[in-house]
């Protein structure tokens, strides 16, 4: 699996996955054990099938109340599946795959408001911190605001680009 992952995203997706998997495969021998499907786990506990799903496979945290409710219906003592409560970081989705998405889809139109503020620059990732908060949206939502703060790059201009005799003070000839 490791050979598969290429960023720190994975690295973490993979810590994340590997401090559940124990608790995972006692939740999952169990169910198989008794014979219980998604379908059954799900009624029993008030939830959607998938969502049973999710969180049996690691990608979705458990709430206390479905953790009660597992627990018992698999025979497991209270506790077993505390390793499933904390969020996990999941490979290629969630919040990193988001991030992705928002940069691909709006960094043309960055780049074009960039250029007509600053001429032909970039934004400086070097030179560059960010900000995430959490404010409140318009309709009293929680929302999650992303400041890139990084500093203006102009690229090389043609006076950049002169032959170096234009540039450069003439070595004496020996």
């Amino acid at each position: 699996m490791k050979q598969l992952m290429n960023s720190k995203g994975d690295d973490l997706a993979i810590e994340s996955y590997q401090a559940r998997l124990q608790a995972l495969d006692i939740a999952n021998k169990a169910a198989r054990d008794k014979g219980l499907t998604l379908e059954a786990m799900g009624e029993s506990c008030n939830l959607l099938p998938i969502r049973i799903g999710a969180i049996l496979s690691g990608q979705a945290p458990l709430e206390a109340t479905t953790q009660e409710c597992l627990e018992k219906q698999l025979d497991l003592k209270a506790g077993t599946l505390d390793p499933l409560r904390t969020p996990p970081v999941r490979w290629k989705a969630g919040a990193i795959y988001r991030l992705h998405e928002a940069v691909d889809v709006y960094a043309p139109a960055i780049q074009r408001w960039m250029n007509e503020q600053f001429g032909d620059a970039i934004m400086s990732a070097i030179d560059f911190t960010i900000i995430a908060e959490e404010v409140t949206g318009s309709q009293g939502e929680r929302r999650i605001r992303i400041i890139f703060d990084g500093k203006a790059l102009p690229y090389s201009t043609d006076e950049g680009w002169r032959p170096a005799d234009a540039q450069l003070e003439k070595k004496p000839s020996k």
